[in-house]
């Protein structure tokens, strides 16, 4: 459409009048291709800000499923392949299959959060709580703004009962991501747990 409208631009004669039309239109144009050559590290950068200062739960989460989407996308053709059978197999319920494909995965793009981070979910899930954590630090040395990373890495810490770090990690999320809800839980939980005792 950009380059029709670009085209009637050229190719219409000028009418009395038109000048301010125009340059709007072309202004316009100009706006719409500006954001459309959004590079994709200022556009992550503008949607965490965005996160961060939303008003409700509903206006927070589309925008964190966006934000996710982006690191999801951030490993290329073939990690994004590896991620989605992996994810398949663990819905599926096999988490034999999903944790070959998410080892298979951190071997090949060791520097992909979302492959550290796939599998601490696994191993959280499985019980193995120090794998869980082990990589869990990663996918947040790699990316440390991943909120959903500092969530599961509160749960591991609740787990081994270390309710200040948990406590802090838990923060952590909410720093990043205010509303988000399973943040929200783990720390009220450590926070009971810290209250108790402290009686």
């Amino acid at each position: 459409m950009i380059w029709l409208a670009t085209l009637l631009l050229v190719q219409s004669p000028a009418l009395p009048g038109d000048a301010a039309s125009s340059t709007r239109v072309q202004d316009e144009l100009d706006l719409s291709e500006g954001r459309d050559r959004e590079r994709p590290d200022a556009r992550l950068d503008r949607r965490l800000e965005d996160l961060r200062t939303a008003a409700t739960e509903q206006a927070a989460e589309p925008i964190a499923e966006e934000i996710r989407s982006m690191w999801r996308q951030s490993g290329g053709a073939t990690a994004n392949l590896l991620l989605a059978r992996g994810q398949e197999a663990r819905e599926a319920g096999d988490l034999t299959t999903a944790s070959r494909q998410f080892t298979h995965l951190r071997r090949l793009e060791p520097d992909f959060a979302d492959a550290w981070l796939a599998s601490a979910q696994i191993a959280a899930s499985q019980g193995d709580w120090p794998f869980a954590l082990e990589a869990v630090e990663r996918a947040i040395a790699l990316e440390p703004r991943r909120f959903d990373a500092y969530a599961l890495l509160g749960r591991a810490l609740e787990q081994a009962e270390a309710w200040p770090a948990a406590q802090a990690a838990y923060e952590e999320a909410l720093r990043i991501y205010p509303l988000m809800p399973a943040a929200r839980a783990g720390l009220a939980r450590v926070e009971r747990q810290l209250s108790g005792r402290a009686l």
